[in-house]
């Protein structure tokens, strides 16, 4: 906080907003996020508490922490339009996720570390990244900024408890740092890897832009025979990001599922036309063609549904950024999917898919007013209201 203070000073702009998140897993944490914000007061610098409300978990508590805190602070940046979060991440805690990764038997991503700027670790929040302005710093010489400064901080005592994983990975640091394993050795390895994961990225986007084609109704052409020439490595990631583009996956699938559904993707001689993978219905077509849709049995299962008033816009089903027009009055109104009753409601003048129209568009979003269906943005259907929308993973 100091340190941005600081630069945001010398380029003559205001000074960052600072956030301290209260997760209320201990009596003492209140006390703590007020003594920030007495600190944040002192050299000028706005200051909001956001409080981790509800039940808490009894496992896994540090998992829970995490992305409860990651959703309180990307609602907060989302509604004061704040595209940047700053973390004090430190060379050391790069080595610890690294190390903990390996214990996990992560692959090129997760041992490729944590990057100085990155997505937010969130699903549907692209319009939000994280800076890590400190990953070349270790964590002694931001104790001694401090100290130098004369500015007193808080120590977590989940920092010391030999129940997380972490601090236990943390307890190994002098051993490995004996054996020639010291933090700055496992920052250049995974920086060592971050490159050969952006060189495999660069193929990985090439193989898309030349063998998927993802229509704006949100399903996917994919010509197999290029997955079947292209090295496995870069057939699967992209076989994943297409998965989750069109499923509304959160997270990509599992990589023994992935690798099944890709080698029949790929096989001359299918024994099955059909599978399903991460949300996705997939079918072969013509010779050399595959089709990629969303499963209509899952995105029932799953039932999303979202509540926007005039004037706001959503995602919806993690795939489809949806906007209600600006209108008089508070009217709310649900979107869903829009299922064979609201295609049927659309009527015959709705505009619908060339490949499977019914059936596809079934599993694209209407806005609703209770049983009425007021808008269908993709079947070009509208009636007191002209929503609009379109697919994410078109971007």
């Amino acid at each position: 906080m100091l340190l941005a203070a600081d630069w945001c000073h010398t380029q003559d702009m205001s000074p960052p907003f600072a956030l301290t998140v209260d997760h209320g897993l201990r009596r003492e944490s209140a006390v703590e996020a007020d003594r920030v914000a007495v600190w944040a007061k002192t050299h000028s610098v706005p200051h909001k508490t956001l409080k981790w409300l509800g039940r808490k978990p009894s496992q896994n508590i540090q998992a829970h922490a995490r992305d409860a805190r990651y959703r309180l602070l990307a609602a907060w940046l989302t509604q004061q339009d704040v595209g940047t979060l700053l973390t004090g991440h430190t060379r050391d805690d790069q080595a610890e996720t690294f190390l903990l990764r390996l214990a996990r038997g992560s692959g090129l991503d997760g041992l490729s570390g944590m990057a100085g700027t990155a997505p937010f670790p969130l699903p549907g929040m692209r319009h939000l990244q994280i800076g890590r302005p400190l990953l070349a710093f270790s964590h002694a010489r931001l104790i001694a900024t401090l100290q130098a400064r004369g500015q007193e901080w808080i120590e977590d005592p989940s920092n010391h408890n030999d129940r997380f994983a972490r601090v236990q990975i943390r307890a190994l640091g002098p051993a490995l740092a004996d054996a020639g394993i010291t933090p700055d050795r496992i920052a250049t390895a995974a920086a060592n890897l971050r490159r050969a994961r952006d060189a495999i990225e660069v193929q990985t986007a090439q193989l898309i832009g030349a063998a998927v084609e993802i229509t704006a109704w949100g399903y996917g052409l994919v010509a197999v025979e290029q997955f079947s020439t292209a090295p496995d490595e870069v057939a699967l990631r992209a076989f994943s990001r297409l998965i989750q583009v069109i499923g509304g996956a959160a997270y990509p699938p599992r990589f023994d599922q992935l690798q099944a559904v890709l080698t029949w993707l790929t096989s001359p001689k299918p024994k099955a036309m059909g599978r399903t993978l991460g949300g996705c219905r997939l079918v072969r077509r013509a010779p050399g063609i595959a089709l990629v849709t969303r499963e209509e049995p899952a995105l029932q299962i799953e039932n999303p549904s979202l509540s926007l008033s005039p004037g706001q816009t959503g995602l919806w089903d993690r795939r489809v950024e949806i906007t209600i027009p600006k209108a008089q009055g508070t009217t709310t109104f649900e979107v869903r999917a829009l299922g064979a009753a609201g295609v049927k409601m659309a009527g015959p003048k709705a505009t619908l898919p060339a490949i499977e129209p019914r059936r596809i568009a079934s599993a694209l979003p209407g806005v609703w007013q209770g049983s009425r269906l007021v808008s269908a943005p993709f079947l070009n259907f509208h009636k007191e209201i002209r929503a609009s929308a379109r697919f994410i993973g078109l971007k």
